[in-house]
């Protein structure tokens, strides 16, 4: 295949751990997108230092109607996993998909189109969760784990998401040196950063609703447990970006301190009330109370570990 017409078209990236159905699911739905006449590949990074996927990937790629490559990157850490696979990638486009998500119908089409429509550099669509089992929490974990975006059906939007399930344009931004902050290789939100260097340039975030990718929540995630964890580090991001700011922003980190203490403060005594009587809403009551303490609790130290090293050494949650 030209080389000139791979750096015209889109490089689809899927950093993978330890999830072979899950990375089987990824790959072949990859595999069904039209990149709308633009030349198309497919990039596994896998950060296992074990290259567990190599043998999967290296067999698929055999019959794939696209070029699949396979990357071992056996340091620990999403953020070396996705630097490692753009460092491969040749396409004017980033497509990221997770190894626990499943492009839909038409996902690229329409997030190809978006981006040109709107001169965007990033691109969205939405991410529909898929819980495993049954319990009383399945509604709140449906929307805790979906994207569903703004009440816009196509358009320009404010705000970024995260990585998985996105389109960026390398063309319409300059991206950092190394594009993912290896800082947090074990906390995550190492998208959030690049995102929101991007967005300081100016760029234009697209998104749209004519299609999306499903996302298969892992039993253990599905969880009360689980939940407080992840709703904690959400907390901490307001008072983190504000610690960040050069100069940093000291009145910023009070305010949400303070919203913090306030939102600790009223929903601790309704999730201790709704876990003793057993209603659903208890989950709920129990990622606000947590996201506010987050707030409080911000600095670096308090960061939950939940992925990279952590996860290889089995310290992650």
């Amino acid at each position: 295949m030209d080389k000139a017409r791979i750096e015209d078209g889109v490089s689809c990236i899927v950093p993978t751990f330890r999830r072979p159905e899950g990375l089987k699911l990824a790959l072949e739905s990859l595999t069904r997108q039209n990149a709308d006449g633009l030349a198309m590949e497919i990039i596994v990074a896998d950060n296992d230092p074990a290259g567990s996927a190599r043998e999967f990937v290296t067999d698929f790629a055999k019959s794939a109607p696209v070029p699949v490559h396979y990357i071992h990157v056996p340091e620990p850490g999403v953020s070396n996993a996705r630097n490692a696979a753009l460092a491969r990638a040749r396409g004017r486009y980033l497509a990221f998909l997770d190894d626990d998500q499943e492009a839909g119908e038409g996902w690229l089409e329409t997030l190809l189109d978006i981006t040109d429509r709107y001169g965007a550099a990033l691109a969205f669509v939405p991410t529909i969760a898929r819980i495993p089992g049954q319990s009383k929490y399945d509604s709140y974990l449906k929307d805790f784990f979906s994207r569903m975006g703004p009440d816009l059906d196509q358009g320009v939007i404010p705000e970024y998401y995260g990585c998985g399930n996105s389109l960026l344009d390398t063309h319409r931004c300059t991206l950092p040196c190394p594009p993912f902050n290896t800082a947090m290789n074990e906390t995550g939100g190492e998208d959030d950063v690049l995102f929101s260097q991007l967005q300081s340039q100016g760029i234009c975030i697209a998104w749209s609703k004519q299609a999306c990718a499903y996302e298969d929540i892992r039993p253990h995630r599905a969880t009360p447990d689980y939940i407080k964890v992840r709703s904690f580090a959400f907390g901490q991001s307001p008072s983190q970006e504000c610690a960040d700011k050069s100069p940093r922003d000291y009145a910023g980190i009070v305010k949400w301190m303070l919203i913090g203490a306030a939102q600790y403060s009223v929903y601790t005594p309704l999730k201790w009330l709704t876990r003793l009587i057993g209603h659903p809403s208890y989950i709920r009551y129990l990622a606000k109370a947590s996201e506010g303490r987050g707030k409080i609790f911000w600095w670096d130290s308090f960061k939950p570990r939940l992925y990279g090293a952590a996860v290889v050494e089995n310290k992650a949650f």
